[in-house]
């Protein structure tokens, strides 16, 4: 991976960070989430055979327990959805970037020199405060593909799907992620946004 590509993957996953530190230390005092959902949003995975749903839900978006922000990187609009999935004292997170102008119903290779990214955060140990990093850069043997299949700009809603391996930044073993899903509400107004929360 070159220098520049390298760089732009790093930048946008550590947009993501302040995100998911604030919303899960906020879980994180309280021990715990409520699993049910009836939002009718959601952003769920199967990672390494097992079940992953996001189940921290937002106040402000119509408690979708996956919500996405647009930002602009270098010229371009892009947009970050998160999932945060708490249980007791444990956190881990899926992170999507794509361009807004993504083409609907089109699978697109992750490939960060095109804004397209996936990452998944997990604590070192429950309740920790260091974390593991996996993302779908060739760097760390990442891959996979995403499509969006509804981007409404009226209802400010995004659907789609996305799998692939998510590599580790640190020499752990990849993670096989598959069916991977997510319909949820997207904002451009960052007063809507959880507090402290900007993408």
């Amino acid at each position: 991976m070159c220098k520049m590509t390298r760089i732009r993957s790093i930048a946008l996953l550590m947009m993501l960070f302040p995100a998911l530190m604030v919303i899960q230390s906020c879980k994180k005092s309280s021990g715990g989430s409520d699993d049910t959902n009836t939002s009718g949003y959601y952003l769920t995975a199967s990672l390494g055979g097992k079940d992953w749903s996001a189940n921290v839900k937002s106040p402000t978006l119509d408690n979708s327990p996956a919500i996405a922000g647009i930002t602009n990187a270098n010229g371009v609009n892009i947009v970050v959805l998160v999932g945060i999935a708490a249980a007791n004292k444990d956190t881990t997170a899926i992170a999507l970037v794509f361009p807004q102008n993504i083409q609907l119903n089109k699978p697109f290779s992750f490939d960060a020199t095109k804004y397209l990214e996936g990452a998944y955060i997990a604590e070192t140990a429950p309740g920790a405060t260091t974390y593991y990093g996996y993302n779908t850069t060739p760097a760390t043997g990442g891959s996979g593909t995403i499509t969006v299949t509804t981007f409404d700009q009226t209802g400010k809603i995004i659907e789609g799907s996305f799998s692939g391996i998510f590599g580790s930044q640190t020499g752990r073993a990849a993670i096989p992620v598959t069916n991977g899903k997510f319909r949820c509400i997207y904002t451009t107004n960052a007063a809507q946004l959880p507090p402290n929360i900007k993408f």
